[in-house]
């Protein structure tokens, strides 16, 4: 098992796109995203060849190409925050779902990345939070393996229709193809139901031609040839009795290239010795928002002396018209006044009045928590909020926007910051079809466009392709269990069809056994 030939670059070649690389960053210097170039990565170009040959390979030694396509992966690291990407600031949850792992070496010593098709439900998750899942297992995985080579295994067994999601698959793969040059040894595609066949053949059209190459649909006759036993997961047939568990990384600080004081690079090294596990939650807009800020804090349990919460730890919601509604009431126990703030691990999902606000003493405020139009009811027991609390000072501001600024200038960990941690809980009256559909229960309300016949609830014109889109899913679905069904039907008629065919058999020949002995006897009659 070998990959395919390459034109191999040489130490001159790789330096050559070094220089060139120095000469455009003096040259384009106005141009790179505000602050330059990570440091992390300009240390790569200047001492990693390894890094530097990738570019050179993929692009055939063509060396204008090539320095294009440094110079966009360098601006798109930049953009992304790629070397930000740590247990601190990704949706942990979705992580320690074991949706995706590295987990044992191919035939060439290669690290094997797994993506687990059948733990992830299209539209059950937030997609810009599973693509920053994603960066960070590959950044993670490339980082283990000192930038050798990985095998991307795309594990279907059990998978459905329901468990491919097309656009975070095309992710998957234009990500690898633009800004992970020749890093994969091999693609695999394991266990691939037949109900799939279309869509392995639209990410083999996505790919390139030397990533087509290294494309393979295996199965557990031929696995085999790509994976030895010892590294084989059991459930393929291996010895490897490997259960997700996850470790955070231990990343060492690497020494400072420039100087400036960017230390980005630091963010996230030895933040997570202590092994507690931690819950991401995103930044909130002011009060009357839908807390559809970026996310960069987390939270860890504390015990209350400010306020009271009730219910304490969960909220329940329930159908109130055409919406999901859930409240909870803070009251202030202090004999000062107290400022607080409510965070939520999916700022897309809610809408939270009031957000943040302060309380005097013995005061409270009722929280109303909406879950927002088009979002999936089943998911929301996955969520969680946070209600944080400080002391507040009578000299200070209650406007909206000093109240914002105090709380975006606070760290969450800080001592002086009160912590209560809430749950979501389904609602106990859904209706069993919504459920399992995954379709939301309520709409837009009064003022919004009709969608469809019949359709029993009102929507707006960005949600009624929000849920066009979920209708036709739904109708994939049911496709797809009706073609389930049939092929069950049929396969049982073979089944009895087979059967009968035996019995009839059998009878036949008893028959013919009957006569034969019959005939003889009569024989022996006449003579």
């Amino acid at each position: 098992m070998t990959l395919p030939d390459t034109l191999n670059p040489g130490p001159e070649v790789v330096d050559q796109l070094r220089q060139l690389f120095k000469q455009r960053l003096e040259k384009d210097a106005a141009k790179i995203p505000s602050g330059g170039f990570h440091e992390h990565d300009l240390r790569k170009i200047t001492t990693n060849d390894v890094w530097l040959s990738k570019f050179l390979e993929n692009n055939d030694l063509d060396m204008k190409k090539s320095l294009e396509q440094l110079w966009e992966t360098c601006v798109w690291r930049k953009t992304e925050n790629i070397n930000e990407l740590c247990e601190d600031n990704i949706r942990l949850d979705y992580v320690e779902d074991g949706i995706m792992f590295a987990q044992g070496k191919d035939l060439d010593g290669k690290t094997v990345f797994i993506y687990r098709s059948r733990l992830y439900t299209r539209g059950s998750r937030n997609l810009d939070e599973m693509k920053r899942v994603f960066l960070y297992w590959l950044e993670r995985c490339i980082r283990e393996a000192n930038d050798d080579y990985i095998t991307f295994m795309f594990e279907l067994t059990d998978a459905g229709l329901s468990n491919v999601d097309m656009d975070f698959t095309k992710y998957i793969i234009t990500t690898l193809k633009s800004y992970y040059p020749y890093s994969l040894n091999y693609i695999l595609v394991y266990d691939l139901p037949w109900i799939l066949n279309a869509t392995f053949q639209i990410i083999k059209r996505l790919l390139p031609a030397k990533a087509v190459d290294r494309l393979r649909n295996i199965n557990n006759k031929n696995i085999r040839d790509y994976i030895d036993e010892d590294n084989m997961l059991a459930p393929w047939g291996g010895k490897n009795e490997y259960e997700f568990e996850f470790i955070p990384e231990k990343r060492q600080r690497e020494p400072s290239l420039l100087n400036h004081n960017n230390n980005n690079n630091n963010n996230c090294i030895n933040h997570n010795n202590n092994n507690i596990k931690k819950v991401h939650f995103a930044n909130l807009s002011p009060s009357e928002s839908a807390m559809n800020e970026p996310s960069n804090s987390n939270f860890e349990n504390t015990d209350g002396e400010m306020l009271r919460i009730i219910p304490q730890n969960n909220i329940a919601f329930t159908k109130s018209g055409n919406e999901l509604v859930g409240n909870v009431e803070i009251i202030n126990i202090q004999t000062e006044p107290v400022t607080y703030k409510i965070k939520t691990t999916a700022p897309e999902k809610f809408r939270v009045r009031p957000s943040t606000g302060v309380l005097s003493p013995g005061a409270s405020v009722t929280i109303n928590v909406v879950l927002q139009q088009g979002q999936q009811v089943i998911t929301l027991n996955r969520e969680k909020f946070l209600v944080m609390c400080m002391a507040f000072g009578s000299d200070m501001s209650t406007s909206s926007h000093d109240l914002a600024e105090l709380w975006k200038n606070t760290s969450p960990n800080s001592a002086s910051v009160e912590q209560h941690r809430l749950k979501c809980s389904l609602p106990v009256n859904l209706d069993d079809n919504s459920l399992r559909n995954g379709m939301p229960l309520y709409g837009a309300g009064a003022g919004g466009d009709t969608f469809g016949a019949g359709a029993g609830y009102a929507v707006g014109g960005a949600d009624k392709q929000l849920l066009h889109f979920q209708q036709v899913v739904s109708q994939l679905n049911d496709s797809n269990h009706r073609l389930e069904a049939q092929f069950k039907h049929n396969q049982m008629i073979q089944w009895i069809t087979v059967g009968l065919f035996l019995v009839l058999s059998i009878a036949i020949v008893y028959i013919l056994k009957a006569e034969i002995k019959n005939s003889a006897a009569q024989y022996c009659l006449n003579h």
